[in-house]
């Protein structure tokens, strides 16, 4: 803002013309279109801008060289002495001017500046034409330029700057103006807060991604210690997988993943067809948390896998999974604090994110992968093409992030993540172990799906189904009910919660053979529809049986049912049937159950 006699300005919303400039604190001001006078300081104005014909920005102050600085400098020391004058005397004026080869005039311009502005910066010249910014649409044209851009660009159906010219072009030839060109109407829009016009094309969700600020995110993340922090998360793996037996495809599974954030280690994964649910997280939680040496051994693999162990917080989005109550208190049973995203805001899981972005990548080389989306995908046949089974899939993961990267360079931390892990983990040349669970079963079983019940004279009741063993003859009329959890998998037996111990209950006809859950609620409901109304168990269980002789007897078998089958649990019964357990040979039971701690877990 140059302040000077003639200046337009503004003062307290007011246009006012500068028609004495005596002093930075002693302005003498006219108010445009009245009688009205004021002396008022410097502070107290703000700059004028014009809207016809030109809008104008700023003055921008430009340095070519180093003598347009020095020649501002020689200005800036020539006035200095002279600081606390109004105006300078002629004989001063003249002096200036011969030492600086300028006449009086020019000597005259450049004190009033220096008046305005004592730096060397307030001497340096501005740059020519018109200033950064400046439109010279008229009033008229402005004005329908922007009513264009409200209408066809800032709305959800995203119009292109071209399409807006167009519609801008055609309103003002009907007002008789001359059209805007495509670069006019492009700066206007460039003018617009980024942001607020994001989220009107675009919605609040990948606005704020792309031109919101990226938040706090995780606070004191420098400061992270392994196992201080991880994110879990779920994707659907972007390839198809095929049967063990037919190599026929099946479809695409789920792969729950977990990172630590300090060192980027992934601890653990799991694969499998079931929609994401509190079991995948179990499993998924047991495998991060505890050494997997044996199950890497089953799989045939030598090579160990060291990160793993007890996380202090876990990090999860808002879906139904995550948010189980039960599974909540289970976490904080183990002293692990789960930490909810603020919704809709996947910034805040972005290592987790990135990370299934990059396994995604690497799935996209295999033959029958699906890529990110049906454009990418074009005419390749992924069905056709697709070779792997699960367990070939499970291993090819393993080999992927065990193998490859948990030992490339990571680019954040400046070593492989596992030079990270292993350097925290290291101490005099020792390797210390992180804590884990006491006991991996019960650490599995606590997380799995589970609810209270009360065990009656038939036993257990849980899917209208019966469990019964006659180690629950003790429990028969307790006053309060047990923790009762189910792996969905398989619910050819439930697990019951005695003084801290988890109890194995099979249902109480042992010849069924074993069923997942899944499998037995659409049995239920097949027959429900066909007889219009309840049916037996009986008849689910013939129902079942008759289903899987029709699949194996099929020459060939339809997705669904090939899915099905890869779903279904082994069945792991022998071949004669054994004898019952005598669960009250068990010290713990025979010790009258009902005594000592009765607070179950969970409650």
């Amino acid at each position: 803002m140059r302040v000077k006699k003639g200046e337009l300005v503004v003062c307290g919303d007011r246009a006012a013309k500068v028609l004495a400039v005596v002093s930075a604190a002693q302005i003498w001001l006219n108010y445009l279109g009245t009688e009205d006078h004021e002396w008022v300081s410097l502070e107290a104005l703000s700059p004028y801008v014009e809207g016809d014909p030109v809008m104008r920005a700023p003055a921008e102050v430009r340095v070519e060289d180093d003598f347009e600085f020095e020649r501002a400098r020689e200005w800036t020391q020539a006035f200095d002495p002279f600081k606390n004058y109004v105006a300078l005397p002629t004989q001063v004026k003249a002096e200036i001017g011969k030492a600086l080869n300028a006449s009086r005039r020019t000597v005259d311009r450049h004190f009033e500046l220096y008046q305005l502005d004592s730096s060397v910066r307030g001497q340096l010249p501005c740059k020519s034409g018109p200033e950064k910014g400046a439109s010279y649409l008229g009033k008229a044209k402005l004005a329908i330029v922007d009513k264009a851009i409200e209408e066809r660009y800032r709305t959800e159906e995203r119009g292109s700057i071209q399409a807006t010219a167009e519609l801008a072009g055609a309103r003002c030839a009907a007002a008789g103006l001359e059209p805007p060109c495509y670069n006019s109407v492009l700066a206007r829009i460039q003018t617009l807060d980024r942001w607020k016009l994001a989220r009107e094309r675009h919605g609040r969700v990948r606005a704020d991604a792309k031109a919101g600020p990226a938040g706090a995110g995780i606070p004191n993340k420098g400061d992270l210690k392994p196992l201080d922090f991880v994110q879990m998360d779920h994707a659907i793996v972007d390839v198809i997988v095929v049967d063990p037996e037919t190599r026929e495809e099946i479809g695409r599974p789920w792969i729950t993943l977990a990172i630590d954030v300090a060192t980027r280690c992934i601890l653990g994964f799991h694969l499998t067809f079931d929609a994401p649910s509190q079991t995948s997280v179990a499993l998924a939680l047991e495998q991060c948390c505890l050494p997997k040496d044996a199950w890497l051994k089953s799989l045939g693999l030598s090579d160990p896998w060291l990160p793993f162990g007890l996380m202090k917080c876990i990090g999860w989005d808002n879906a139904k999974c995550f948010r189980n109550t039960n599974l909540i208190n289970a976490c904080r049973e183990h002293d692990i604090n789960p930490r909810f995203r603020k919704v809709r805001n996947p910034v805040h899981g972005a290592h987790i994110e990135r990370v299934i972005g990059t396994y995604m990548g690497r799935i996209h080389l295999i033959k029958g992968t699906t890529f990110s989306n049906t454009k990418e995908r074009e005419d390749y046949k992924s069905g056709d093409k697709a070779i792997m089974t699960l367990q070939e899939l499970t291993l090819w993961t393993i080999h992927e992030i065990n193998g490859r990267y948990h030992n490339t360079k990571h680019s954040g931390l400046g070593r492989t993540p596992l030079e990270a892990w292993n350097e925290v983990w290291t101490q005099d040349g020792a390797l210390r172990l992180p804590p884990i669970p006491a006991n991996r079963r019960d650490f599995r079983l606590s997380l799995l799906p589970r609810v209270q019940r009360a065990i009656g004279r038939e036993g257990i009741q849980l899917f209208a189904l019966k469990y019964w063993d006659e180690g629950l003859i003790p429990l028969i009329g307790a006053k309060h009910k047990f923790w009762v959890a189910h792996d969905p998998r398989n619910i050819s037996r439930v697990y019951v919660l005695i003084n801290n111990i988890w109890i194995d209950v099979p249902w109480s006809d042992r010849t069924r053979a074993p069923i997942a859950l899944w499998e037995w609620v659409r049995a239920k409901q097949e027959l429900r529809r066909k007889h219009n109304g309840p049916v037996s168990n009986a008849t689910a269980f013939k129902h079942i049986e008759a289903q899987r002789e029709m699949e194996k007897k099929a020459e060939k078998t339809t997705r669904r049912q090939r899915r099905d089958r890869q779903r279904r649990p082994e069945d792991d019964r022998s071949s004669s049937r054994p004898e019952a357990v005598d669960y009250r040979a068990t010290p713990v039971l025979l010790a009258n159950p009902l005594e000592g701690n009765h607070e179950q877990r969970g409650h």
